[in-house]
């Protein structure tokens, strides 16, 4: 690696080894690959979890008012009878 300053060329090689990269251009690729990942805010995480939470509920709230297993045909006669409304 040329023309880099000094600082730069020192981080880039302590995450050579600590990235198990064996040359320049492992490192590059991997570097790029982790660009491509997006990293989520703490209010961002808690907002994602709040949503599961709440899907959950929903599916337990769902789940009671079923009597038994429902087929494909109950279902649609129960929707289009409840569309008729």
């Amino acid at each position: 690696m040329k023309n880099l300053r000094e600082d730069l060329l020192k981080e880039l090689k302590r995450l050579k080894v600590e990235l198990g990269c064996k040359t320049w251009a492992e490192l590059l690729a991997k570097l790029v690959e982790s660009e491509k990942t997006t990293s989520l805010s703490e209010k961002e995480l808690e907002d994602m979890r709040t949503g599961v939470q709440g899907f959950l509920k929903l599916r337990n709230v769902v789940s009671t008012g079923w009597t038994g297993h429902p087929t494909v045909l109950e279902e649609s006669r129960r929707t289009r009878h409840h569309d008729a409304r």
